[in-house]
């Protein structure tokens, strides 16, 4: 392994060399010097309602909401411009792939303490999320447990057996396209770079990880690399749909059953339920396939922490709040939000129920949720993203492969790491 002089020695170092910016209902503990106030940005829809109910449980505390609207990049930026003016929240829900670029930015508070009754609330895999180095600065808010959605009904018509491994997938997949010619099994699209992610981190160990002063890159290694290869498989025999995840011919293409499957996060479900009309009742929920037959290996596909920010006055009285928003079982799903969280009872709503026939999937998907593999980001995983976007793009239009995007992320992330004067580890 080579590994570059440059020093992970500590957060702040980094600052300099980059020169960016020097749970039983709702009532807490009382703020010891009198009532505080925590400014908290939440860009989730009802969470005015949680604050609310806070609010009123809590004359202690009370939590000042600001919505922050538009995409997570553009939520970053709004942050970064915050600190900036000094006009930063203490609180501020952001997701975990975010986390190190904000160590990097020194935008983040340091809540070890203040969070360490906490951590028996939540599934080791999320609350490894809002740790790094040591240091803890935040609590987990959702996770994203990977599951197979798929069309119960037309895997009977067409006489499939659901998949328990990737062989029997592929085999699956072959099945579909040869009896119902213009039907797809899945669909991998252009747009979908953080659901192959997610594919890959069921096998692979995490690309990224802190050891002593230095991060390690690994994005190339052998069993992400094997995942690429089967990806790029299917998509070269034309058995993957190439309609974009974010495209709204996706969901058409569900309800019509073009496409029989979906292999997605958690947060899939309810946007199922709400936005595929064909085959509502049919649907059905099981484990993703596995690369080898016994094993249940999950990963996760999204969630996020509510995090503490620079300059946050009361970071105490922000984690009581925040750790009541993510162990609150009715809280976290008024929100549409898989919880982070243990639980050994999670209900479903009768929406998202009756679009599955009446199954308890979050209870199924809770299991799932056990069985995550850990993951982690790099600091500079916010310019990853767009490099992951333009290669996915590339395997969409069959100008790139799953293994360039694999090789060119590698190099742009040690390229970038060294550049903020980060030490790299590298294969």
């Amino acid at each position: 392994m080579r590994r570059h002089k440059r020093r992970w020695a500590a957060v702040p170092a980094v600052i300099a060399a980059t020169g960016l910016l020097g749970a039983c209902g709702a009532t807490a503990e009382p703020a010891a010097d009198g009532p505080v106030t925590i400014e908290y940005w939440s860009g989730l829809q009802g969470t005015d309602v949680l604050v609310d109910e806070w609010n009123e449980a809590n004359p202690d505390i009370q939590v000042a909401l600001s919505t922050s609207d538009g995409s997570w990049g553009e939520q970053f930026a709004k942050l970064m411009a915050a600190l900036q003016s000094g006009d930063a929240p203490c609180l501020m829900l952001m997701p975990y792939d975010y986390i190190p670029s904000l160590l990097v930015a020194d935008a983040l508070t340091e809540v070890t303490d203040e969070v360490a009754g906490y951590e028996s609330d939540y599934l080791e895999s999320t609350w490894e999320l809002v740790n790094y180095a040591g240091a803890t600065y935040g609590v987990p808010s959702g996770s994203g447990p990977m599951a197979m959605y798929y069309r119960a009904d037309k895997f009977a018509e067409l006489g499939i057996e659901v998949p328990a491994t990737w062989e029997q997938f592929e085999q699956a997949a072959r099945d579909v396209s040869t009896k119902a010619p213009g039907t797809y099994l899945i669909g991998l699209g252009g747009d979908s770079h953080t659901d192959f992610i997610s594919l890959v981190g069921q096998k692979s160990d995490p690309w990224f990880e802190i050891s002593d002063d230095a991060w390690s890159v690994d994005v190339t290694n052998p069993e992400s690399e094997e995942v690429a290869d089967y990806w790029q498989r299917l998509r070269d025999e034309g058995l993957l749909n190439m309609t974009n995840r974010w495209d709204p011919t996706f969901y058409n293409d569900l309800s019509e059953g073009r496409q029989l499957a979906v292999i997605g996060g958690a947060w899939q479900a309810p946007l199922l339920a709400a936005n595929v009309s064909g085959g509502a009742g049919e649907w059905a929920i099981a484990p993703m396939p596995n690369w080898t037959e016994g094993d249940v290996a999950s990963s996760s596909n999204g969630g996020g922490a509510q995090l503490a920010i620079k300059g946050c006055e009361h970071p105490d009285e922000a984690m009581q709040f925040a750790n009541w928003l993510t162990t609150d079982m009715d809280a976290i799903l008024s929100l549409k939000s898989f919880p982070a969280m243990k639980t050994d009872q999670m209900s479903t709503p009768d929406e998202v129920k009756t679009f599955f026939g009446g199954a308890e999937i979050n209870q199924e998907l809770a299991e799932y949720a056990l069985a995550m593999r850990p993951w982690r980001y790099s600091p500079t995983w916010t310019e990853g993203m767009t490099v992951l976007g333009d290669s996915m793009a590339a395997f969409k239009d069959g100008s790139g492969t799953l293994s360039d995007l694999l090789a060119t992320l590698e190099a742009q992330q040690i390229e970038s790491m060294k550049a903020l004067g980060i030490s790299v580890t590298e294969p």
